[in-house]
């Protein structure tokens, strides 16, 4: 797992936002709360109808399930996705639809609340 958190950080660390972008994220002290530019609209099972949503509630307390769904995606960006999507708790299919610029916000939201870097050499 510290593979895709560097990779993670790595994917992050290369994202600015404007002012607008940064506007979008709504620290509501427990969570961010993201406003999509895109509403998602998705699937939820095959029982159920479609749902829209034109926020994500991202937590702050980023825990071991969530970076677990990591593991289970392919990818750079599909392990972004999948972390999202376990922190908005929304299934992983519905990111398919998230739009690219909402993804880097979102990421952008969580960063702080990731764990740190792994130093590298001697301990």
């Amino acid at each position: 797992m510290d593979d895709n958190l560097d990779t993670l950080h790595d994917q992050i660390d290369g994202i600015e936002l404007t002012e607008d972008e940064e506007a979008r994220i709504d620290d509501q002290g427990d969570a961010m709360v993201v406003t999509l530019v895109e509403p998602l609209t998705y699937r939820h099972s095959k029982l159920e109808g479609e749902r829209t949503v034109e926020t994500l509630r991202l937590p702050k307390r980023v825990k071991g399930k969530h970076l677990k769904k990591m593991d289970q995606a392919q990818g750079e960006i599909g392990k972004g996705l999948a972390l999202v999507a376990a922190l908005a708790s929304v299934p992983a299919h519905a990111m398919d639809e998230l739009d690219a610029r909402d993804m880097d916000l979102c990421l952008v939201a969580v960063e702080p609340f990731l764990p740190k870097r792994r130093k590298t050499g001697r301990r």
